[in-house]
């Protein structure tokens, strides 16, 4: 069993490569050992993953708020100022001037020059020159005896400079600071969004003037990787591997995500490991089956190298390969949006590396496909070709296989029950349907184009649609009305409510041979209802694909809030979770 000490280095570790995602699951292992600095850390992970309600409440019912050191006191400034960045406009100039307060109590009780710095800038960026000019001066003054040694004091150096509009010396303050053995990921990526912050609130300076000068901590860019499956040539790899190490250094890739197929995968995870890159593997199904499809014997040994050199394995699936076109289709969309997801957590860029000869996808599924999906999403793509290295015949089954009876379709498969409905009096349940299945109706009515099938039994209900962004607005309206209601005169308790799960996978669609209506079958139907089960009540979780898909369609309108890993009911393994909410405007 690991200690809290060890917990604290392993999630420590995580913090400080910029996975806020591992930094926060490896955090809530600790069984209750009430060891201070790991309540900090999950808090911390949390604000990372830019979830500061959940932070504050953590915070506060940790006993944080009663600690005197500054990174303690400093944190609770510092989830104030994520909460203003996450507020209408109208409110964010007030909540900013509490941050700047709560950091000016910080430096008052400490003397730390980053509770200082922190309130010069945020004194900038509510139009308090006074206060930010006087403070960012004091802590020149107080460094002007040498060169920091550390990241911290340089980053400190560069913002007070930028504060001060001394823009040239704080880009070389920046340079300075960035060469240094302690400038991690994680820290570079939190100056790095510290500075947009303040120039954007205070339009010293334009775009191209902001980009040179945070161009020293920009974060690396995080990368999905896709290619041809291709026979061994080595000659041709040899220049296929060049040319691909190439491009991530040009691109200063420091992570990627993808599947390991034989071939142009392989090739392009291999330099990215030599480069010194994060592999992240997602897996589109199980993973015995994607190698016998898409390894091979010739390959096996490089795939099993650069699968367990891999930071981290995903399955967007687990199911079998069911010889379905789909099936590569959904694990490609799903690591591409994982790579997005990442690459928001870090304030970074994203690009797309493709081993791709074709200009148009051919079908649902191969890297012209992948290219394809992933320019529909907005995002950019650089192409290599497959250097003339022969493709191997093509070894898995299509879509075309299966008895048209037995299409298979991607869809979102949503389950919802009202917890407290079990506990109702039977001559209430007629007065539940009214209020509150009738108020689903209500809700789900407006979208009901999208809506391919729907089943009620009780209190619960199942639901399945067609396009991502139309389930996720159906299913913040479903919760926004049953939150809505009056449950008064149904006797409920006040923590009941509907509990609302969705899932994107691929699934089975056919005509029901009982009712003769349109059902979705498969393994991805049992997922999503399992993950209702863990869900609270008035809330809305999705499953990692899920949130995947709706980074790659829709992340202008809507954000995935990572929950953590949860183990789900009948064996179903744990799964990492995510809660839908709402973007915020501006």
């Amino acid at each position: 069993m690991s200690t809290a000490s060890d917990i604290v280095g392993r999630a420590q570790a995580a913090l400080d490569r910029g996975d806020a995602f591992a930094a926060y699951d490896i955090a809530a292992e600790d069984d209750g050992s009430g060891d201070p600095q790991l309540a900090y850390i999950r808090v911390l992970a949390l604000a990372r993953l830019g979830d500061w309600r959940s932070a504050l409440a953590y915070y506060d019912s940790h006993g944080l708020d009663r600690r005197s050191d500054v990174d303690s006191l400093a944190l609770k400034a510092r989830l104030l100022k994520d909460k203003a960045f996450d507020s209408p406009a109208a409110e964010r100039s007030a909540i900013l001037r509490e941050a700047r307060d709560a950091y000016l109590a910080a430096f008052e009780r400490t003397g730390q020059d980053f509770a200082a710095i922190n309130a010069a800038s945020l004194s900038h960026m509510v139009g308090d020159e006074v206060a930010a000019q006087a403070l960012a001066q004091a802590l020149l003054d107080r460094s002007a005896g040498g060169r920091p040694t550390d990241y911290w004091q340089g980053a400190t150096r560069a913002e007070a400079l930028a504060v001060l509009a001394r823009f040239d010396e704080a880009r070389a303050a920046l340079e300075h600071a960035a060469a240094l053995p302690d400038a991690s990921a994680a820290a570079r990526s939190s100056t790095f969004q510290q500075l947009r912050r303040l120039f954007a609130a205070s339009g010293a300076i334009d775009a191209a003037a902001i980009g040179h000068l945070l161009q020293p901590i920009r974060p690396r860019r995080v990368a999905h990787f896709c290619g041809h499956m291709l026979r061994p040539d080595h000659d041709s790899e040899a220049r296929l591997a060049a040319a691909v190490a190439e491009l991530l250094h040009e691109e200063d890739v420091g992570m990627v995500f993808g599947a390991l197929a034989c071939g142009a995968d392989l090739i392009i995870a291999e330099q990215a490991l030599a480069l010194g890159a994060e592999l992240h593997v997602v897996f589109p199904f199980d993973r015995d089956d994607f190698v016998q499809q898409s390894v091979g014997d010739a390959w096996h040994g490089r795939f099993e190298h650069c699968a367990n050199a891999a930071t981290g394995t995903y399955m967007a699936s687990t199911m079998r390969f069911v010889h379905d076109d789909e099936q590569f289709a959904f694990g490609s969309r799903t690591a591409m949006g994982m790579a997005r997801l990442r690459a928001a957590q870090m304030h970074a860029e994203t690009v797309q590396i493709a081993v791709c000869d074709e200009d148009s996808a051919a079908g649902v599924a191969g890297t012209a496909a992948d290219v394809a999906s992933w320019q529909a999403a907005g995002g950019r793509t650089r192409r290599l070709s497959s250097m003339g290295i022969r493709r191997p015949a093509r070894s898995a089954g299509t879509s075309g296989d299966a008895n048209d009876r037995e299409r298979r379709v991607l869809r979102v498969l949503v389950f919802a029950d009202f917890q407290g409905f079990s506990r109702l009096p039977e001559p209430l349940i007629p007065q539940f349907w009214q209020t509150i299945m009738s108020g689903c109706a209500r809700a789900l009515a407006p979208h009901a184009g999208a809506i391919l099938a729907t089943n009620t039994w009780g209190d619960g209900l199942h639901l399945v649609l067609d396009r991502v962004e139309a389930a996720a607005a159906a299913l913040l309206d479903l919760r926004e009305t049953l939150a809505g209601l009056d449950l008064a005169g149904l006797g409920i308790a006040g923590n009941a409510g509907m509990r609302i799960a969705a899932h994107s996978g691929s699934v089975y669609e056919m005509a029901d041979p009982v009712t003769g209506r349109l059902n979705f079958y498969g393994t991805e139907v049992s997922r999503a209802a399992r993950l209702e089960a863990v869900t609270p009540p008035g809330t809305v979780y999705v499953t990692e694909p899920m949130a995947a898909a709706i980074e790659m369609s829709c992340a202008d309108l809507f954000r995935s809030r990572y929950v953590g890993r949860l183990s789900l009911p009948k064996n179903f393994g744990t799964e990492r979770i995510y809660a839908l909410e709402k973007r915020q405007p501006g």
